[in-house]
This record gives C-alpha cells, sequence and structure tokens, in this order.
C-alpha cells in the first residue's frame, strides 16, 4: 500500500509540475512549493491518521502555503481556543481557512457544500475535509441549515470550538457584507460565547467568488499565486473581545454588533497587542 501511494503521489507531482510549466509558465521553485503543498493534502485523504500526525501535517501544510504565496500573519487581540466558542470571521479569500485553520488547529469550520468544487484534486479534497473538520451547509436548504445547527450545537456541548463565515461566501473585492443570522441564532439560543474575527489583506491578493470588479486573479487559484509572488503579503488577523449572548435582547442585535466589531477594524485598524507569524 505505501509503495503504491509512493508511485501515485510520484506521477501525481509530475503531472503538476507539467501542467504548472506549460500552462503558466512558472519557474521551479514555485511549482516546488506547490507541489509540496499537494503532498500535505494528499497526505491528509489517508485514512486513519492519528491526532498528533494531522495537527503536524496540517501546520506544515500551512506554512507551506504562506511561503509560497509570500505571506506574513499579523495577529492582534488575545486569541481564545481553551474554550467552546464560536468564532465568526469577515470571508475575503479561500486563503482566509488555512490561515484560521493554523491559528486555531482544533476548530471545525461551517463551510457551503460546494467547497470541494471551487478547486483542483477536489475528490481528495473531499476526504481532506473530514480531517480537517468542515461540516459541509447547503445555502437555501432549511433541511440541511436546520441538520448544521444541531451539529454545532452538539459539538460546542461536547467542548469543541466551530469557526463560521457569516457573510456565505467568499467575497473578494470591498469591505465585509451583511451576515446571515444562522450562526447568531445558534448561539443566542444555547447562550455560546462568540469571539469576532476580522481578517484585513494589506495588498491585493483575495480571492473568492466572482464580482463585478474581479480580475483574474481574484477567481483563479494559480493566478492568484502568481500574483501573491509579487510582494510580501501582510494579513492582520485580529481577535476581538468574547460576546456573551447574555449580554443581548435578541440574536438579531447581537448579530448587528458583531457586524459593528468587524467591519469599524477592517476600515480603521485598531491598536490590540499583536505578533508576527
Amino acid at each position: 500500500m505505501i509503495k503504491e501511494s509512493f508511485i501515485f503521489f510520484v506521477n501525481l507531482s509530475i503531472l503538476t509540475y507539467y501542467y504548472l510549466n506549460t500552462q503558466y509558465k512558472m519557474n521551479f521553485e514555485l511549482i516546488k512549493g506547490i507541489i509540496n503543498g499537494i503532498y500535505y493534502i494528499y497526505w491528509l485523504s489517508a485514512k486513519n491518521p492519528n491526532k498528533k500526525e494531522i495537527k503536524n501535517n496540517i501546520k506544515l501544510g500551512c506554512e507551506t502555503v504562506f511561503n509560497t504565496c509570500k505571506i506574513k500573519l499579523n495577529v492582534h487581540g488575545y486569541k481564545m481556543d481553551n474554550i467552546p466558542i464560536i468564532y465568526v470571521a469577515n470571508h475575503h479569500s479561500y486563503l482566509d481557512s488555512v490561515i484560521l485553520k493554523y491559528l486555531l488547529p482544533n476548530v471545525h469550520t461551517i463551510a457551503k457544500d460546494d467547497a470541494d468544487k471551487e478547486f483542483f484534486l477536489s475528490n481528495i479534497l473531499k476526504d481532506v475535509f473530514d480531517v480537517w473538520g468542515v461540516i459541509l451547509y447547503k445555502r437555501g436548504n432549511k433541511k440541511s441549515g436546520k441538520k448544521v445547527r444541531k451539529l454545532m450545537a452538539k459539538h460546542i456541548n461536547g467542548g469543541g470550538s466551530i469557526l463560521v463565515y457569516p457573510e456565505g461566501k467568499a467575497i473578494a473585492i470591498g469591505g465585509p457584507k451583511d451576515f446571515y443570522p444562522g450562526s447568531f441564532e445558534v448561539a443566542f439560543n444555547n447562550k455560546f460565547l462568540i469571539q469576532p474575527i476580522t481578517l484585513k489583506y494589506e495588498t491585493d491578493i483575495t480571492w473568492g467568488e466572482k464580482s463585478k470588479f474581479s480580475k483574474k486573479y481574484h477567481l483563479d487559484m494559480i493566478t492568484n499565486i502568481n500574483q501573491c509572488q509579487k510582494q510580501i503579503n501582510n494579513v492582520n488577523v485580529t481577535f476581538h473581545p468574547i460576546i456573551n449572548p447574555n449580554k443581548f435582547k435578541s440574536a438579531d442585535i447581537m448579530k448587528q454588533y458583531c457586524e459593528v466589531i468587524i467591519r469599524d477594524e477592517w476600515i480603521n485598524r485598531h491598536h490590540y497587542t499583536s505578533s508576527s507569524i
């Protein structure tokens, strides 16, 4: 089995190199970084890895992405990762999940059910999503939404944490958009703590769904990597103070409060205790 897996990965690497070299004319070092990233993706699709191996390889995989994309993380505020909590973050890039998984390795993530189709190697990523703790949500489907809310409550009551992008999708252009109410209703009804997170990219390397002002590198992964290569890309990640649902009269008021906090930080960049990664 090990031999067959090794042969498969070698063949996959050769095909990836040929494709990137012929279609995108990438240099060897950049292609090597992408292939290393594919290795960690491929490894994470293996069955029954132990928790320590998962955590180590997720960290190495994330660091490979950061190095390849020249990303420097500037972390602000106080990260709470030792209590059950719902993290809510704005969403400007598919890289957001890599960044937050690196900072919060034990967190589970809510994602729309076609997320695995937005990347190449989608069949492998289905298994990777299971290892990463991704809970898929069919947007606009009441039955799926009800199921996800139950899964969220069960996971948090069991001592885990959940990451939610309440905008519902990665929007590369412009500031944070209006939030969907679901995650706030779960928090309010179950008295779960919330920690808002603001992500702000200082360079134009965001990557998400198509909009009126999208450029090619906002839509295509490989073109986006080439855009990242042009400079050092500082990404500010701000962990805001914990929000207790008991302080609010309704889930909607709590949602609006989180929207204001995240947008204000995105626009004004306040001074919090910070560290660089």
